[in-house]
């Protein structure tokens, strides 16, 4: 479907109008350059060239928006890592299978910073568009890392650690990819092409999985946890 605003006594405008799929994929990059709060629909529906009224009566609210481009554009890549990390566990122990998964999984998430900017930009938030994505598309995947964690677990090829210390270490470092902060000059070489970025990711991957490895030094203070 295309958008093209036609005003009384004017010809329909010659220009091809933006069609559905274009208008999402400019209010997806909006809410991953900015907050939900700066994005403007009128600004977002000047730039598209409609108006902000013809706007409201395809997609309803700026929420509806929003979550219309985090089903377009959020969904389609985390059913990739779900995917990829479901073909690797079928073919192989769970240890292995996460090893493998966890610098791939990384990697394909850095690949989409948009992506990434727009889930930490609700992220830090405690509201409804942070609570969808986290209940629809990121507990669901986060919840089937652990299964197969807790099962290497009980293989004895990794050592029971809180989920909540695993969370926080790989979207912590996930987040310092499109929100450096104090970090951006250290990060910045390391940002600078696909492949510093990469050799980054497999430095970050292998101390994750040289810490959860059973046969790694015990932990200072660490207490067997499993969840």
């Amino acid at each position: 479907m295309n958008f093209c605003p036609r005003s009384r006594g004017r010809p329909r405008c010659q220009q091809a109008a933006l069609s559905r799929e274009q208008i999402i994929e400019r209010a997806f990059v909006a809410f991953a350059e900015q907050t939900y709060e700066q994005v403007s629909l009128r600004a977002l529906a000047k730039e598209c060239g409609i108006s902000d009224s013809l706007l409201h009566h395809h997609f309803g609210s700026k929420q509806q928006l929003w979550q219309e481009a985090a089903d377009n554009y959020i969904a389609p890549l985390m059913a990739t890592l779900t995917t990829n990390l479901e073909t690797l566990a079928a073919n192989d122990r769970p240890a292995q299978a996460l090893r493998q998964n966890l610098p791939q999984s990384l990697k394909n998430m850095v690949s989409n910073t948009a992506a990434l900017a727009f889930i930490f930009r609700e992220g830090d938030q405690n509201n409804e568009r942070s609570d969808y994505l986290r209940q629809r598309y990121m507990r669901p995947y986060l919840n089937r890392l652990d299964a197969l964690f807790n099962q290497a677990v009980l293989d004895g090829d990794f050592r029971p650690i809180p989920p909540a210390a695993r969370h926080v270490l790989i979207m912590g470092f996930l987040r310092s990819m499109v929100i450096p902060a104090h970090l951006q000059d250290e990060l910045a070489p390391h940002l600078s092409s696909p492949e510093q970025t990469h050799a980054l990711i497999d430095h970050i991957a292998l101390l994750l999985l040289h810490g959860f490895s059973q046969s790694s030094p015990p932990l200072l203070g660490a207490t067997t946890h499993v969840q």
